[in-house]
Order: structure tokens, then sequence, then C-alpha cells
């Protein structure tokens, strides 16, 4: 739950100075991104939902409830005309910590339900791709959209943590990306099933390249007690841009009555609950470039990593035993002299696997079954000029392939070559 998990600090919702906070002792290569917004202009985004779902309709409290309700509407969508939003019990500005990673990986993986049919060596990129950074309830939900670059984020100084008023709550990074793949390689026990027709072997998977990036995200978390004996809300707002989405998140507890808002969107729904406009797709962006035999595959794999991190028990599974390695080579900042080399690389790979799977195609026809149809018609064409042709296409491909091969390997960035010389010694 939010409360006992300490990220909202008990005290007064008007008094944001009352307590020091901790700052963590960021590495350097740790980047923030500032609060675009106050606390105040966050409360009076979500002040005509925080109304709605805080209603109790007790007939002691319905009339002073829907004057809540207008309230706060009015407060949003006019406020010149001074009306107040209803107010948190509690707030907090909190930066989250996140990874943005880009990565390639191969893996062995099957695309038919039938288990004695061959493995085919899967490989996809993950461009952008949000993974959490801190074992938190806060893990399980999106809190970086696919506006969100480097441009928007600055080095992390301490100074960061008192913006709009506020003193701001920074959590420490304690998951690791790098040790998650290390993680499932080790302890998986066999195949992996993303859907009926696909799946993989996390025992296979292999890393070509892996970058992560270290990031603060801004956030802010209030929460709201209804009249009587029901169920506290907590509201999670993105504060990287102008107000868009936020989360609502009922908390539960045995002591306390279920809201009616919670029986309108079902036990399954109440959990976390996105609203407001997001430019997100997909926090983890996959995309398989190799073998493209099936269309859906990423879109499918996309749904597996969302389901799985965003299970009740998983910011516990993914927390780390031991300090993270934020010296790792593969650990980078999170800036362009970072980035483009590696995306560089990346769109290479991609250029590499579309000139093999060309000459996998040419490689299957078969010249003696080819008819040429010519307009306007010519007579005696020869059929070994046919061949002749396509045996010189196949080869241009070859060199082609081998020059994207050569030019992939001269840009391949030097950390990494330091890193991979780093496991032969070890």
């Amino acid at each position: 739950m939010w409360a006992r998990a300490g990220l909202i600090r008990r005290g007064s919702s008007n008094c944001r100075r009352c307590y020091s906070l901790n700052i963590p002792d960021y590495h350097p290569k740790v980047r923030a991104i500032p609060f675009a917004f106050s606390p105040e202009a966050a409360i009076t985004h979500v002040g005509p939902v925080a109304a709605a779902v805080t209603r109790s309709y007790s007939p002691s409290s319905i009339r002073e409830e829907l004057g809540c309700l207008a309230a706060s509407f009015i407060a949003k969508h006019l406020p010149a005309m001074g009306y107040k939003t209803i107010q948190p019990e509690r707030t907090q500005a909190l930066y989250y910590p996140s990874w943005c990673i880009d990565a390639e990986a191969e893996a062995k993986a099957w695309f038919s339900p039938n288990p004695d049919d061959p493995p085919e060596v899967v490989t996809v990129h993950f461009q952008h791709a949000e993974l959490p950074g801190n074992g938190s309830e806060l893990a399980r939900i999106s809190l970086r959209d696919e506006t969100i670059t480097y441009k928007n984020t600055e080095p992390f100084v301490p100074a960061l943590t008192n913006q709009h008023g506020s003193e701001i709550l920074c959590l420490p990074f304690n998951i690791s990306p790098l040790e998650l793949l290390s993680r499932a390689r080790a302890t998986s026990f066999g195949v992996t099933k993303v859907d009926e027709d696909f799946r993989f072997d996390p025992r296979s998977l292999n890393l070509n390249l892996v970058a992560a990036y270290p990031i603060l995200i801004p956030v802010y978390v209030l929460q709201y007690a209804p009249q009587g004996p029901y169920s506290r809300v907590t509201i999670v707002v993105e504060a990287h841009a102008q107000p868009g989405r936020y989360y609502v998140h009922f908390v539960n507890s045995p002591d306390l009555r279920k809201l009616p808002a919670q029986e309108y969107f079902g036990e399954e729904e109440t959990d976390f609950i996105a609203m407001g406009l997001s430019g997100s797709k997909c926090r983890f962006s996959p995309n398989i470039i190799s073998p493209r035999s099936r269309p859906s595959a990423s879109e499918d794999l996309c749904a597996w990593m969302s389901n799985f991190v965003e299970d009740r028990g998983a910011p516990q599974r993914l927390t780390s035993k031991q300090p993270i390695d934020m010296d790792d080579c593969r650990v980078r900042e999170w800036t362009e002299e970072e980035i483009l080399p590696v995306h560089e690389w990346m769109q290479l790979g991609r250029n590499l696997m579309r000139a093999r799977g060309m000459i996998k195609t040419i490689s299957t026809v078969n010249v003696d079954q080819i008819k040429v149809f010519e307009f306007p018609p010519r007579m005696n064409t020869d059929p070994k000029k046919i061949a002749a042709g396509l045996q010189g296409f196949f080869k241009a491909e070859e060199e082609r392939l081998q020059k994207l091969k050569e030019a992939r390997a001269a840009r391949t960035p030097a950390w990494w070559r330091q890193w991979q010389d780093s496991q032969k010694t070890s």
C-alpha cells in the first residue's frame, strides 16, 4: 500500500517544508527531468476525478460531496471564477528512479504450438524502453511517455530537490536492468510462453549490445481521505510536462469499507486506473527485426512484458539484493553523445537483417522455373542471361552484406568492446 510504503509523509497538506528529506548519493551518470508545474496545478488538474471517486453517497454527506464535485470542476475549467478544488490529505513531490534502455537481444523462439518444431533465432530491438528503477509500487506503472527524450533532462544536483516551493523526496535506485537479464538466464528452468503460438527460451538470451541510462522522473503523489470509514484514494500525477496522465489507486484496508467508485470499476480494474492524455504506446517498445514471419510478434511480446511488470508481486521480484553498480560501463549518461552512436549501430543492425532476408529469398529461387514476361515482347530471350543477372544481383547483395558487417563492427561503441573484453578475462 502507498501509505505503508512511506511515499507520502504525514503532515498538513498546506505545509510541504516541515520535514527534512535524505538525498540518495546519486552517481554523476544520473540525470533528472525538472518538475514542469506546481503541486497546486496537479491538485487542480485531478480535482474533478478526485471529488468523484471519493464520493460515498452517504445521505449525511451527499450535498457536501456534490458541492465539492461542482467546485472542483469549475476550478479546473473556469479558474477565473475563484472556486477551490478538493484538497488532498497529503501531498508529496517525488523523484522516481527509472531506466531508459537501448538494446539488441537474441534468443531461441518458437512461433508454433507444436513442441516438435525447431526453434528460430529471434533478434529484437529495445529502443527508448522504460524499466523501473525502484521496487516500490510505482514500478508497476509507466511514468515516462514517448515524447520525453534526453533533451528534457539535466544532471542531477541537490538544488533540484526543491522546486515550485516543495521539497522533493528522492528514491534510491534498487533495480538493475543488467542484473535482471543475468537472473533471467540463470534462474529459468525452461521455455517461457508468451501466448499459445509464441514461446522463447530465456536461457538462450544473448545481448549483442545494451545501454542503460538512469534518470529521475518527477511525479506528485496525492492522498485523499473520503468522509466516513472508506478506503483512501491515492492519485499519482506525472509532472514531466503539462498536466496530462495520472493514475487513481484505491488503498484498501480490512478496517475500511470500499467506495462506490471501486464497485463501479470492478475488482480487477481498481488497482491502478490510468486517466488523462499520454503519448505512450508501450513502455518497453520491443521490435522483432528478424524473423518477420509473424507481424504481431512485437505487440505480443510487449503485452507479455507489461503483464509481468504490472503484476502485484513484481516490485519485490525485481528489487536487487545488492547495491546497483553504476560504474558498470554499460550504464551510460542519457545524453546525445551517448545515445546517437548506439542508435546508429542499431540502425545498421536493421539494415543488416534486411540484407540477410533478401539474400535468403534470392537463394531459394530456382532459375529453371523463372518465366519472363516482356512488354513489348522481344524474341530470343536468352535464359543464361537471366541466370547471370540473378547471380550478379546475388553477389552484389552478398558484398553489401559484408560491407554492412564491417561498418557495424567499426561503429561498435568503445565501452561495449571494453565490457566484452572484461568478460573474456573474468
